[in-house]
């Protein structure tokens, strides 16, 4: 059974040989590995020379300028060849035997759509931060609590691919989230999980999750609405408390609560307001009205 796996690639050029070495060294290996460099000035080029030296048939390196990462994934996923597909992102590394697993798993139920499995965080030194929270049994309502799906550990059958179409190259940060939710929605009964760390996600200041926290937020929200799931309170309070904590933008708060409002209606983004207001630990957004009645 045959694996390709698509590497978007931008200025990764610290982290990129790790995350090609653990797909393609080894016995444990992708089949096909397919780069696509929005023409990073970092060094990468020079690390994609040197492994497509090494593995010639199984490396393919485009480097261009790209739409984003959502719309090179989709020309990569366009030109992949193997059985199952998945991506795999140039600061991210697959753990030692999980695309034997995955092989092994989709072999003995023929009738999986996609699976995934366990996952850690690692900082940009690979030292472990942690395990990534997720959910063996999840069902669809439970993505409305948060993303219990780490994108690095998926596969997908070619066939699911095509049906459930390309990634939304509209969104800068919230185009997985949006395609677990196809999958849960369109393959009940049919997602597998392996029961094992399937991949190491990395945790850095250059990662576009930790730069762009208020649109991550707002994008995941937006996806939860669009496909007419509940948007708890619990989505606009966790960025209030990365705001309290240092690791997001105030200034981001009036556009997470804006997206909240959309979604949850404006009865529930008012006592939302009046939680945070009523909070001294919430003191530093106080500054910054949302798009509720007192800021209109």
């Amino acid at each position: 059974m045959r694996i390709s796996l698509v590497m978007p690639s931008f200025n990764q050029g610290r982290f990129i040989g790790k995350a090609l070495a653990s797909a393609l060294d080894g016995p444990d290996v992708a089949d096909e590995v397919i780069v696509l460099d929005n023409l990073s000035t970092d060094g990468t080029a020079e690390v994609l020379a040197g492994f497509k030296a090494r593995y010639p048939d199984r490396l393919t390196v485009l480097r261009a300028a790209d739409g984003g990462q959502a719309e090179a994934l989709n020309r990569g996923f366009a030109l992949a060849t193997g059985d199952l597909i998945g991506w795999l992102n140039a600061d991210d590394v697959l753990a030692e035997g999980a695309l034997d697993r995955m092989r092994a798993m989709f072999a003995a139920q023929p009738d999986l759509a996609l699976a995934h499995g366990h996952a850690r965080w690692i900082d940009a030194d690979g030292r472990d931060l942690g395990a990534y929270p997720v959910r063996p049994d999840g069902l669809l309502h439970d993505f409305c609590t948060g993303c219990f799906v780490c994108q690095p550990t998926v596969l997908m059958r070619r066939e699911t691919l095509q049906v459930l179409g390309p990634l939304d190259d509209t969104s800068e940060t919230a185009m997985d989230f949006d395609l677990w939710l196809r999958a849960w929605k369109r393959y009940p009964g049919r997602i597998g999980f392996v029961p094992e760390v399937q991949a190491l996600q990395r945790l850095h200041g250059g990662a576009k999750t930790e730069r762009l926290r208020p649109t991550v937020f707002v994008e995941s929200m937006q996806v939860l609405h669009r496909h007419g799931l509940e948007v708890p309170e619990r989505w606009p309070l966790s960025y209030a408390e990365e705001v309290a904590a240092g690791t997001a933008p105030a200034a981001g708060w009036p556009s997470v609560c804006a997206a909240y409002g959309t979604a949850a209606g404006p009865s529930a983004l008012a006592a939302l307001e009046a939680r945070v207001e009523s909070d001294p630990a919430f003191v530093m957004l106080h500054s910054h009205p949302s798009s509720s009645s007192r800021a209109r």
